[in-house]
């Protein structure tokens, strides 16, 4: 049986008929999410490693974390978004907030189930650093429940927005079962256990049942669209009952702050560099006229002063026991300290981005040459499963 959904019914029925098109199967046979887990363990098995967290850093430190496709609870596919890698990252950045973040999304939304706790990890992140919601393409249901706990949504001029609310479809199959001749027994312990089973009728107390599961689904939903978007509950059910608008249509409902594309957010995610110091702060659009910044010399990083030096212990806690340690011996100061921290930290950044697409270009040469073998690729070292484990490696 079909778990509930928070996405766009027009990607679920023609994802639906891709999927059992190339299975061979008729439609309705296949359900999405076992179709996905399946096709991520013969990645992983062919290739040998594990999907990374989504998340990636431009040359002056602002974070984007991509939230693209339809999302589903597990790691489904090494190249597609799922609740489990996004979790990942977003953790990764709750431990050491970067001066901003990106959600990056192109998304239909996706199944209830894992949903939660990304929404939940970006109000938590917004709450420490500056965060918006870009969307680009496609921001409807899930994807926009996530997106409504940045502090700002700006979407592309093309992309389209909303289709808030849940669904859940069961198929009763008794009368093709009578039809065709079948009679199922089901042996239940109980009236509503078994709901959906093939070939039983579903009696008007289950679809009640299942009725009132889906109403309570969809509470949390408007909940979490009304408290991140500062909306009251009339304003939310004026704009949830499926329906998704253009980026101009949405702005004018409340559900979009900016039009604009990723490159808009970025330009003024640098032209107010310092000025969001307020929980849950909002980004405005850059000045007429400005460009983006090119380059992360354009953008230095700035640290808080610190009242007094910190002893030798904090030292070591916030760059390790030998650097710490280093650093304190030799007077450094605090501040000074940090950024250079920080600055080590972006080249390491870049030097894994390059380890990590070495390392997926050779096991996609060595799984091409091994075509046919059951036995999984080996490839030389472990590549890691996120960018901290990467760092604790190389630390270690």
């Amino acid at each position: 049986m079909n778990r509930g959904w928070q996405i766009d019914m027009r990607w679920l029925q023609a994802y639906e008929h891709r999927m059992a098109a190339k299975a061979g199967r008729p439609r309705g046979d296949m359900d999405p999410e076992r179709i996905d887990d399946r096709i991520y363990d013969m990645w992983a098995e062919m290739l040998g490693f594990q999907d990374s967290t989504p998340v990636s850093y431009t040359e002056d430190g602002i974070a984007i974390v991509s939230i693209v496709g339809p999302l589903f609870k597990g790691k489904t596919s090494p190249f597609r978004s799922n609740y489990a890698s996004i979790l990942e990252g977003l953790d990764e950045l709750l431990e050491l907030p970067p001066r901003a973040v990106v959600l990056k999304i192109d998304s239909p939304g996706g199944v209830v189930d894992g949903g939660t706790a990304v929404v939940d990890a970006v109000n938590e992140l917004a709450q420490r650093t500056l965060v918006v919601a870009s969307v680009n393409g496609c921001g409807c249901s899930m994807a926009y429940r996530i997106a409504s706990q940045a502090g700002s949504i700006w979407a592309s001029k093309d992309s389209e927005v909303g289709s808030i609310g849940t669904y859940w479809q069961v198929i009763d199959y008794s009368k093709a079962f009578a039809e065709a001749g079948l009679r199922s027994v089901l042996l239940t312990s109980g009236a509503y256990k078994g709901i959906a089973t093939p070939g039983e009728e579903i009696t008007p107390d289950q679809q009640a049942f299942l009725q009132g599961k889906v109403d309570e689904m969809n509470a949390r939903f408007l909940a979490d669209v009304a408290s991140g978007r500062s909306m009251t509950s009339e304003q939310v059910a004026a704009v949830s009952d499926g329906r998704w608008w253009s980026a101009a249509e949405a702005a004018g409902l409340g559900l979009v702050d900016q039009i604009g594309g990723l490159e808009n957010v970025l330009a003024a995610i640098r032209s107010q560099q310092g000025q969001n110091d307020m929980n849950k702060a909002t980004l405005q659009p850059a000045a007429a006229g400005e460009q983006p910044a090119a380059a992360a010399a354009e953008v230095p990083v700035t640290v808080q002063e610190a009242p007094t030096r910190p002893d030798l212990a904090a030292f070591m806690t916030a760059f390790g026991d030998a650097e710490g340690a280093r650093m304190f011996r030799d007077g450094m100061d605090f501040n000074a300290a940090q950024t250079a921290h920080l600055q080590t930290l972006q080249g390491t950044i870049q030097d894994l981005r390059a380890e990590l697409a070495q390392l997926k270009q050779q096991a996609a040469s060595m799984a091409e040459a091994v075509k046919g073998e059951t036995t999984p690729v080996a490839i030389g070292g472990t590549v890691p499963r996120s960018l901290a484990e990467a760092f604790r490696a190389r630390k270690n």
